[in-house]
């Protein structure tokens, strides 16, 4: 598995990509216990490296860098909902930014996670 201080260095949105792309492929495995593990291990990535990285950014980015991201996380949505699911909370808390498209965003990727 690759060095979680690697993944520290990569683009935002690129750790949920990465997660949900190892998850999908965990069933070739046929081992449980080795997918418990790399679950786990996964687990600890969205948990402890995804999301806190993804909030500080909505928190603190340049509004410009945000929409950038909330754009790349929409493409996602559109086409790996599961991907996302893991911040529905901080997109939740963006639909009241006062940045309308920011909002309008926010709105549209929790609009494809209820679909």
């Amino acid at each position: 598995m690759i060095d979680k201080e690697k993944i520290q260095d990569w683009p935002v949105e690129l750790p949920l990509k990465f997660v949900e792309d190892v998850r999908s492929k965990l069933k070739s495995y046929r081992d449980e216990k080795i997918e418990e593990e790399i679950s786990n291990y996964l687990d600890d990535i969205i948990a402890n490296l995804a999301i806190p990285k993804i909030k500080e950014t909505f928190d603190n980015a340049p509004k410009d860098t945000v929409i950038s991201i909330l754009s790349s996380f929409e493409q996602l949505s559109e086409t790996n909902v599961g991907a996302i699911k893991p911040i529905q909370f901080l997109l939740e808390n963006l639909t009241n930014n006062n940045n309308k498209t920011i909002a309008e965003t926010a709105k549209r990727i929790l609009n494809n996670l209820a679909s």
